[in-house]
């Protein structure tokens, strides 16, 4: 059977169906990614929803040209990739092989920032206290 790659845009979600690789005969498809940005320190958890990913195979997933330290299969319908750190800022595609040799492409969704300093380095900034001020109890 020979193998073919779909990439359809409706409504701002990714299909990319893929014949037979599926568990039960049923056609591998993504439907969404979330969150679309994260730091370009990475390990941000990036949830990709899709159908009939299968849990007997493996599954290994870049974004850009560098490859996620962790994917999880959660369900047939959850597939949950860790986000490597990048060098630069920008949008980047996500592209998801599996170990039966099946592979495909979404092209610039998920993009790159740039965040600094911590959340300890960030402490006391904010807005400004409200009129009447501190915390109500």
């Amino acid at each position: 059977m020979s193998r073919f790659l779909t990439t359809v845009l409706l409504s701002g979600l990714f299909i990319i169906p893929l014949a037979g690789c599926g568990e039960g005969g049923g056609e591998m498809a993504i439907i969404d990614v979330d969150p679309r940005n994260g730091p370009t320190q990475g390990d941000q958890p990036v949830k990709i929803i899709g159908e009939n990913f299968r849990t007997d195979i493996g599954y290994t997933v870049f974004f850009g040209n560098q490859r996620s330290p962790s994917v999880t299969i959660v369900d047939p319908q959850t597939m949950v990739a860790t986000a490597p750190p990048y060098e630069e800022e920008g949008m980047v595609d996500i592209t998801i092989r599996s170990d039966d040799g099946s592979a495909f492409r979404i092209s610039e969704v998920f993009e790159y920032q740039e965040i600094s300093g911590g959340v300890v380095e960030r402490l006391g900034e904010g807005p400004e206290k409200q009129e009447g001020g501190g915390l109500a109890y």
